[in-house]
């Protein structure tokens, strides 16, 4: 009997990939298939007769599953265990167990079964996932100035090592959850700031109002250690606080000094870079300096003596001239402007009118400061959208992508931005953001022709706002494609080259590349590469559950449903039933003779007697129809809402199809089938009644000759004739 178990586990799940053992309720191993044997690293003979307990790091683990055992019917069997494993050759292995109680005819436990899932591959998973998140980290660190995102309750979501450093004493209080509000209150209690004369108090209501506005505008703070910094905060679209903090201490500095030394300004106006002029009171141009030349397209010489907001949009004419107005009545006046210079570039700005008094006290001219802090902006409001992207789930990998692209190119003021994917000599594009679609996804190119063979050889990120006039311009991609500018980044994924993410335009770009920019594009290549591992990974995951859950429920030989997942879907059209009311039929159904087949003409034959028969069967049924392997040569279907009458034909007509169309040559006999049937009825709770009946009317078919569909009636219960 021992021996006849072992061979049924071993025709079950010998062969199965899942890893499964099988134990008497004395916890003695009867069974391990192949798969188990390979997790386990033991010979599967050294197993049986043995217990587990060896193979535990922890034996209370071991300890702990004696539970199902003690209650092998109740819910434990429906909850997975997690625990590490000590394989045969040392290594530790964690694993997650499900288990299922084996009963005799008699309901009496025989064994318990497992089914064991080797959890490195998802735990390896999940540490991509953190190391993404710690990248994400390090990128942040890498940007100059302190960054930090609040969330909705404003409450501190993640900031970088030069906020802390920027406001030192309050960087213990700086983690992940602590309120804007605590951190604040614990830098004042530590006399960080300079309150200007404040109350603590008045303070910090002040800064709050500000913090709660997030409303883009730029103030200053001075802290007590005569450091001075340019505070700019946002919302995101998610409703979260996004702030950056640049030291601008240099510069707040510099104007100083410019006030105090005016008559020196020539000396240091060329060596700072932003636009220093100064004006009289009817707005005429007395000085500029180098970058006020450069900004305003001209030469000292013609921008002195005129009006130099006379060069600008009409809009920005008038926010000057508010400024101006403010400054002329002895106030000096500052504004955040986005300008439109007529070097044809467009700056974000922060300007600054400062009045300037004569020995009277009158105000004779004004010092105009335009400071260009469009990079600062503009990585502020790319790394808070990042981040969004990044971090949100209601976009697919795909979006992701898209808006990372899109980002890129807004960002470095591009039309063109691609993810490429290099194997050996080919540059293939997988994705690309551009002005109608007019790069192509699939798009194939020789490697050689594009820049992307620099990007990979400096293994870093490289740029060109000006082709021709750098070395790019002797490269094949300027003269097959004409790009003037150009910056890009390599793509690993899982540490090997994948390709690169570059975004691109064939017009010159007119500010140079940054640093920030730089950077920026690296953030970007990490994360691509980083999302597209996880997707590789989560594609292979899915795949492989997948075909588990086939190799779960299809029967091997024939290729339909085993028993299990035939079981399944019959107590399914139960439940349906007993919603709906809608009628169907049972139908158990055994080749004649099968046997004879076998002794006679071999296994080999009597399989392939299985395949054609099921393949007739399952050809003419409907897809509503379920049909499913039961036993060796035993077969049940269910046809979806049929009557018996209905029933009877189509099962007449497919006991005729089986003569007519199931025979063979080298078997020498003729091959035919006997059915029974039953309709579902209101008392049955469970299929396994009514496939009862269907089988009783299938006994009689097989009783009074074969080749017969018989209809099950009460009149064919044992016990009817008593």
């Amino acid at each position: 009997m021992a021996t006849n178990i072992a061979l049924d586990l071993e025709q079950s799940f010998g062969e199965l990939n899942e890893c499964v053992l099988v134990t008497q309720p004395d916890r003695t191993i009867i069974f391990v298939n192949k798969a188990m044997e390979n997790l386990l690293k033991v010979d599967r003979q050294d197993l049986i007769g043995t217990t587990t307990e060896r193979f535990f790091a922890d034996k209370k683990h071991f300890e702990n599953l004696s539970e199902i055992y003690d209650t092998p019917a109740d819910q434990r069997h429906r909850k997975s265990y997690a625990f590490d494993i000590k394989t045969g050759d040392g290594s530790i292995v964690p694993l997650e167990v499900v288990s299922a109680p084996l009963f005799d005819a008699d309901h009496e436990l025989t064994g318990i079964l497992f089914i064991s899932r080797d959890q490195s591959e998802r735990i390896a998973l999940e540490n991509r996932v953190k190391n993404i998140a710690e990248t994400l980290d390090d990128a942040l660190d890498a940007i100059s100035e302190g960054f930090a995102i609040y969330d909705t309750d404003d409450k501190l979501v993640v900031c970088n090592n030069t906020y802390r450093e920027i406001y030192a004493p309050s960087a213990p209080a700086m983690q992940p959850g602590k309120s804007f509000k605590a951190i604040l209150k614990y830098g004042l209690d530590r006399d960080q700031y300079d309150t200007k004369g404040l109350t603590k108090e008045e303070w910090l209501q002040e800064r709050l109002s500000h913090h709660k506005a997030a409303d883009g505008k730029v103030i200053e703070q001075s802290l007590a250690d005569g450091r001075w910094l340019r505070i700019s905060e946002t919302k995101t679209r998610s409703g979260r606080r996004a702030g950056i903090r640049a030291d601008i201490t240099e510069m707040k500095t510099a104007k100083a000094e410019a006030e105090s030394a005016y008559r020196n300004l020539s000396l240091i106006a060329d060596n700072v870079s932003c636009s220093i002029t100064e004006v009289d009171l009817e707005g005429r141009c007395v000085f500029i300096n180098k970058i006020g030349c450069e900004w305003f397209n001209g030469t000292q010489e013609e921008l002195i003596g005129t009006r130099l907001r006379e060069r600008l949009p009409w809009k920005e004419r008038e926010q000057v001239r508010q400024a101006f107005q403010k400054a002329y009545a002895g106030e000096k006046s500052t504004a955040d402007i986005a300008f439109h210079f007529p070097d044809g570039i467009s700056r974000e700005c922060q300007f600054e009118a400062t009045p300037r008094f004569d020995e009277a006290g009158d105000v004779s001219g004004l010092v105009v400061m335009i400071v260009d802090i469009t990079d600062k902006i503009k990585t502020e409001r790319t790394l808070a959208e990042l981040y969004a992207i990044t971090s949100t789930n209601e976009l697919t990998y795909e979006d992701k992508i898209a808006e990372i692209l899109r980002l890129g190119c807004e960002h470095l003021d591009v039309p063109c931005g691609i993810i490429s994917h290099v194997i050996d000599d080919r540059y293939s594009i997988s994705h690309a953001h551009s002005p109608g679609c007019v790069i192509e996804p699939g798009t194939s190119f020789p490697l050689e022709d594009t820049y992307c063979t620099l990007t990979l050889d400096a293994d870093g990120p490289i740029a060109t706002a000006e082709a021709s006039k750098s070395e790019f311009a002797k490269h094949p991609c300027y003269r097959v494609f004409g790009l003037e500018t150009y910056i890009g980044a390599p793509l690993l994924v899982d540490g090997e080259i994948h390709g690169t993410i570059n975004f691109t335009s064939e017009e010159v770009r007119k500010r140079p590349f940054t640093e920030a920019d730089v950077q920026i594009v690296r953030q970007f290549a990490d994360w691509v590469g980083h999302e597209i591992a996880r997707d590789r990974a989560h594609k292979a995951l899915m795949q492989a559950k997948i075909n588990l859950e086939r190799i779960a429920s299809i029967d091997d030989l024939t290729g339909i449903m085993n028993r299990r997942a035939f079981l399944e879907a019959a107590n399914t059209e139960v439940a349906r039933y007993r919603r709906t009311q809608r009628l169907f039929t049972a139908v158990m159904i055994d080749i004649d003779n099968f046997k004879r087949i076998n002794d006679r003409c071999g296994h080999a034959v009597g399989d392939e007697v299985l395949k054609k028969f099921t393949g007739i069967i399952g050809g003419a049924l409907r897809a509503v129809d379920v049909f499913g392997r039961v036993g060796g040569e035993e077969f049940c279907m269910i046809l979806h809402n049929t009557t018996m009458e209905d029933a009877m034909l189509v099962s007449q007509r497919l006991r005729e199809k089986i003569v007519e169309e199931c025979q063979f040559d080298n078997v020498d006999q003729a091959i035919t089938c006997s059915m029974g049937l039953a309709s579902i009825a209101r008392e049955d709770v469970e299929f396994s009644t009514l496939m009862q009946r269907a089988d009783t009317a299938l006994y009689t078919a097989k009783e009074t000759g074969r080749n017969r569909c018989v209809e099950f009636t009460p009149a064919l219960e044992p016990d009817a004739a008593v």
